[in-house]
């Protein structure tokens, strides 16, 4: 049960900023979800009524409240204000008559809430006392440990160790305490929320407040600069001002890093076992724009394809926009730029490394968050797979984002509706045009996009749109028929030169005999297939294939049209066969047989746990896991962070 009051200065209507009011209003109903249409309720009351005139309260007072239904008419805001009271209030006198028309609103917004009148088990009453004894002996956090000794000294009935999990998610989902299951958090229970507030203030603050104080200076510089923070820092900070939260530094700094208020990057040993980092990212701290030019370098429109989240309110507050970017942080390396190899993290931006050939690029406004994958040579040899699970992570992250603390007392799950609206962007950098996914699918071939005059072709912009099973080639295939043309039959494309990488995994595709024909309808003269050959150390004949490849590449700067060309004129398969060296990575399991018995390494899981996607269930049904397994997993990710299912 929700009822906001927010008070507004009724001194002078240049008080009410239109942007400040509405983005306070968004705030509140974009992290506390009701449970209907209008919920929750935001009483306005207008204060400071003893510095105006008696004779002008009514026309200030009608003025005032008119301005404000102007500020929302026509919004879905609107529903959730309640201002046809119009409750104009001296509030440094408690006797004012119209406080008790306050108290009186209260009550009746109350009771029409959806919950009201929702029975409550009893046994809950004497903990939520022995919650308040507590907070008013200064402990505002206590261990698991020490609320199952307070359960079972219940006078009448304690409760089953079932019950008291209910009870403690009903009151986090109140929001009265704090309470995470994940299992290294789950030992300690936060009585007063504003504890960890004031705990990460202690470590974040004003500038201002670090005067006189070198250690937190220097931390408040660095963090403004590089948006990071040394966990000796950290520990200087708690040890020398503030014990009461040194003491519980594990947990606190645990509850951060899960709601991504600070982030520890991931680093790696030798043996590819991660190892804790000495400093953690803090994203709301940056102050640095983006002046390195990445976003004006040549051709950046023709090698980048973008999707937009646009909020299905009218704003993103700034914390989600921070929130989002920590999670990014979580998963990829941030890009190095320039010649000082720069980290690119800035204010509400950032670009991180995906692969040696690809970057996205992370942009967050007002009322739309931008993602790009760049490619360093062209959009058309960006991975179809690979863009569609990046997409599925990132589009759950924000929904899980946005819907944090909207858990219910028994199942921990989150509401179905979907806080953001998904929509293709068209490739410029500035000020880019949106086609909602509606639109997408009535797109026949091309799209260009009304502001730049840009075109995007469907098969480059489905990157984003088609599931994994849904990537296949155009109907020109006789293997698979699909409505959709693909990137054999995109000039962009076929323009290309191909990557050692491209040129490995179309090798995969022919026999020795159909690379030998594909070279002859080449029509170039050379000896390297002769030299391979006879050559006693290529003999193997995936080797032999992927070099002759190679070298006529470099020899004769082949194209991927002059492959298709020479595969249709030998008639070799089919050309669509090269349609599969963007689509997704073919595995050679007899290529270098003594690592796949090797155990994966946690950097490697951490590295493909985010591009598995929404399909972690085919993935790991093809593994060999029970389902039910599967599902206890998912069950227990109740939080819907995808990459950490994976």
């Amino acid at each position: 049960m929700y009822v906001f009051i927010y008070l507004v200065s009724g001194i002078n209507a240049a008080f009410l900023s239109f942007d400040y009011l509405k983005f306070w209003i968004n705030t509140i109903v974009t992290y506390c979800k009701g449970d209907g249409p209008g919920f929750p309720k935001i009483m306005i009351v207008l204060t400071h009524k003893d510095k105006v005139k008696s004779v002008e309260v009514e026309s200030r007072r009608q003025q005032l409240f008119h301005d404000i239904e102007d500020m929302f008419s026509g919004s879905p805001l609107l529903s959730h204000l309640v201002i046809k009271d119009r409750i104009f209030v001296n509030a440094k006198n408690k006797r004012d008559p119209e406080m008790t028309r306050i108290k009186n609103s209260i009550t009746e917004q109350a009771t029409e809430q959806p919950t009201w009148g929702q029975k409550l088990p009893k046994c809950f009453i004497p903990l939520e006392l022995e919650f308040d004894s507590l907070l008013k002996r200064n402990i505002p956090l206590i261990a698991m440990e020490h609320m199952k000794t307070i359960n079972k000294l219940h006078p009448v009935r304690s409760l089953t160790e079932d019950e008291l999990q209910v009870f403690l998610k009903f009151q986090h989902a109140v929001g009265r305490i704090l309470y995470f299951e994940e299992a290294h958090l789950n030992q300690h229970i936060i009585l007063a929320p504003t504890h960890l507030i004031d705990a990460f203030k202690s470590i974040v603050t004003d500038r201002s407040f670090c005067e006189g104080d070198r250690l937190r200076q220097e931390s408040w510089d660095l963090m403004s600069q590089k948006g990071v923070i040394g966990k000796k820092s950290i520990e200087e900070i708690w040890k020398n001002k503030y014990k009461k939260f040194h003491e519980h530094k594990e947990y606190l700094l645990g509850v951060m890093t899960h709601l991504d208020i600070l982030v520890e990057p991931k680093r790696y040993d030798t043996s590819h076992k991660r190892i804790p980092a000495e400093f953690y990212y803090i994203t709301s701290m940056v102050r640095t724009k983006n002046t390195t030019g990445y976003l004006d370098s040549p051709n950046f429109a023709q090698k980048n394809i973008s999707i937009a989240f646009s909020s299905s309110s009218s704003m993103i507050p700034p914390a989600l926009s921070f929130r989002f970017v920590s999670y990014c942080l979580s998963l990829f390396a941030v890009k190095t730029y320039g010649q000082e190899n720069d980290e690119m993290l800035f204010h509400m931006s950032a670009v991180f490394t995906i692969d040696p050939s690809l970057d996205m690029c992370v942009s967050c406004d007002d009322d739309i968050i931008v993602v790009r994958l760049v490619h360093s040579t062209n959009r058309a040899l960006i991975m179809r797979d690979l863009a569609s699970s990046i997409k599925e992570c990132l589009a759950v992250a924000l929904e899980k984002i946005s819907q944090l603390y909207v858990k219910t007392s028994s199942t921990g799950s989150v509401t179905d509706k979907a806080s953001f609206n998904l929509s293709l962007c068209c490739s410029s950098p500035v000020d880019p045009c949106l086609l909602s996914m509606f639109k997408f699918e009535e797109q026949d071939d091309t799209w260009i996009c009304p502001k730049h005059d840009i075109e995007h072709t469907k098969d480059v912009l489905s990157s984003w749109a088609l599931q994994k099973e849904q990537i296949q080639c155009g109907v020109a295939c006789p293997e698979i028929h699909y409505s959709l043309k693909f990137p054999v039959t995109d000039n962009d494309f076929l323009k290309q030169f191909p990557t050692d990488i491209h040129l490995r995994r179309l090798s995969m595709q022919y026999s020795v005999n159909e690379i030998k024909e594909l070279l002859i309808n080449l029509q170039k003269e050379s000896a390297i297939w002769e030299s391979l050959l006879y050559d006693e150390s290529q003999q193997e004949p995936e080797i032999l294939k992927f070099e002759t490849l190679r070298k006529y590449r470099d020899e004769f700067y082949l194209t991927f049209n002059d492959i298709r060309k020479a595969v249709e004129s030998g008639n070799i398969r089919n050309p669509h066969t090269l349609c599969k060296v963007v689509r997704g990575k073919p595995i050679d399991f007899d290529q270098e047989p003594e690592i796949w018995d090797l155990l994966p390494t946690e950097e490697q899981l951490d590295r493909l746990a985010p591009l598995i996607g929404n399909n972690s269930l085919a993935f790991l049904v093809e593994l060999g896991m029970e389902f039910a397994t599967w599902e206890q997993i998912r069950f227990k990710q109740n939080d819907r962070d995808l990459a950490k299912l994976n």
